[in-house]
Parts: structure tokens; sequence; C-alpha cells
């Protein structure tokens, strides 16, 4: 049994099932890859939906096929307004000219095909898309990407790195438009910029980033955990039946900043519970969980999977 990320890449030993079987990140530049952006109604997969896929297919450095398609569900499709405000997108708008997502995402799939996708922080949108094509059963995003929020890092150290700033600094544009194809090809030319700029010393340090740890060999120092762990402080229960041993996930827990619980108390943040039962009414740790919120308590009940693809977030940081 073992919890370790290599190459960027959550692996648990039990429960690898229950990750997205994502591909690696690779920073490195290419000539050859298909530079995509997504517009979405929020920032979570489980609950959100996209509104809009964009992309551009680039061939020794030039584009030579864009694509483009707003998305309508069967039902519900409304736009929150923080989202109409910042990209102009409105339910209004999807009813009249969006295409049916099956269809839609059928056809970005066969877009990408096999090659390496790129992206600003691209992790983001690769959530969105393998979970639409699970859905549909189309052939798994699997495919290795680039994350040229990672680049902007090494290239603009100690600095805010928004798509918006690094456009702003290459003299490429002064706003960035929130639509996909336009994001993607204004993506594409902060990638060129970088491209000319970087030095061998600067990739290397942005691949020097990519995470490689064994997450129960010892407590993980501040630079390896970074600043976006999402169990820092937190303390943590293990409900009876999940896929991971119960004693190597405290042990995860605990060096990666947490504090692992053998039983759910009204200070507890995470109850994790196996997929399976979910949703059952008789789980007793969730019910104590549930007096406890009754009297002030702010537990939350997360899914195993969904606590282990938050973690790969993390090790994909």
């Amino acid at each position: 049994m073992s919890i370790y990320v290599k190459n960027g890449v959550l692996h648990v030993s039990g429960s690898q099932d229950k990750l997205r079987a994502k591909g690696e990140e690779k920073p490195s530049f290419i000539s050859d890859y298909t530079m995509l952006d997504i517009e979405t109604t929020g920032l979570n997969p489980y609950r959100d939906h996209v509104t809009e896929l964009g992309a551009v297919k680039v061939r020794n450095n030039e584009i030579v096929a864009e694509f483009s398609k707003l998305v309508v569900y069967p039902r519900s499709n409304k736009v929150p307004a923080f989202i109409t405000k910042l990209n102009g997108i409105t339910t209004e708008l999807l009813l009249s000219e969006g295409v049916p997502v099956k269809e839609a995402m059928t056809e970005f799939r066969e877009f990408i095909g096999d090659d390496i996708i790129i992206g600003y922080n691209v992790n983001f949108d690769l959530n969105f898309l393998y979970d639409l094509t699970e859905k549909f059963h189309l052939p798994a995003l699997n495919n290795d990407y680039v994350d040229v929020l990672r680049l902007a890092r090494a290239y603009y150290p100690f600095q805010h790195n928004r798509l918006l700033d690094c456009i702003q600094r290459a003299g490429i544009a002064e706003e960035e438009q929130h639509h996909g194809l336009a994001d993607s090809i204004d993506t594409k030319k902060v990638y060129d910029d970088f491209r000319d700029h970087f030095t061998d010393e600067l990739l290397a340090e942005a691949q020097g980033k990519i995470k490689n740890v064994d997450l129960l060999e010892a407590e993980l120092e501040a630079w390896e955990l970074g600043f976006r762990n999402p169990i820092s402080n937190k303390l943590i229960t293990f409900a009876d039946g999940i896929g991971m041993d119960n004693d190597e996930a405290a042990l995860m827990v605990n060096n990666m900043g947490g504090q692992a619980q053998t039983i759910v108390t009204p200070e507890t943040n995470y109850l994790i519970i196996d997929d399976d039962h979910f949703f059952s009414k008789n789980n007793e740790a969730w019910q104590k969980a549930q007096e406890y919120n009754k009297n002030g308590s702010k537990i939350k009940r997360l899914s195993e999977s969904y606590f282990l693809n938050m973690l790969d977030e993390w090790a994909r940081s």
C-alpha cells in the first residue's frame, strides 16, 4: 500500500479508480498542439457546467484550425449574473445559439485528438472536460499537457500571474476577453512570447516545480506543501469502508499539515465517506456529524472521490 505523488500526479493504493485519470503536465515548448479554453458557470465541476468551448489547433507554431461553440443542456442553462457580467454569456444566448452538450463535446474531443493540450491554468479546464468525456463515453481525455501558468510563475516570480497580467506585460492586449476562442488565441501569444524569451534555466526551474513526494514518509516541509494545500490545519475523520487504508490515510493527513481523527467531534472539518455509502441515511458517522451541526458545528461531508480529486489538484498545482 502507498500514497505518493509522481510527476505531479497523485497515486493512492486501493482508490486509484476514484481519481480522474488525466495526463501528466510536461512544461516545455512544442510546435504542434491544441490550445484550449472554456467558459463555465462556476469553479466546481461537480456542481457547475461548461457554457463555451474554445480552442485552436497549432502546427509548426501556426494556427491551422479553430473551434468555438456555445453549449446548451437538456435541463438547466441558468447563467449566474456575475458570469454574465464577466463574459456576456446569458441563458438566453445559450438557448438561442448553443449546441447540445453531447454533440458539442463529441466534436470538441475529436478536435483535440491525441494532441498535447496547452492552456492557462489548464487543470481547471481539464476537470470539466474529463468529466464530460466520461459522461458521454468518449475517448478518455488523458492527453499530456502544458500549463502556461506554470511557465508564467517561473518567468514572473513573486507577481500576480493571471492571464490578464501576462497579456498586458507582453503588450498583447489591455483586456482579457473571457471567451474560449479569443482567450485561446491570447494564451498562444503568451506562450509564444515565453518561447522567445525563456532560458534553459527558467525552463528547468518550471519543470522542477512538478511535485514528486512520498506522502507517507515524513511530515512535509512548507516548501513541499506550497500555498494550495487543501487540508492544512483541517481536522479530518475517515468513515469505515473507504478504499484507502485508514491508517495510511490518517498518516497522509498528518504529514500534510492536517490532523486525522478516529471519530467525529464537534471540531471536525471534513468527514470522508466512501462513494457507495455517501448518501446512506444509516451512516453513523454522518448522523453524529449532523447532530453536531445542529448545535453550530460546520462539518462537511466529502465523498472519497471528491476528497482524492481535491488532493490530486494540489499535487498538480
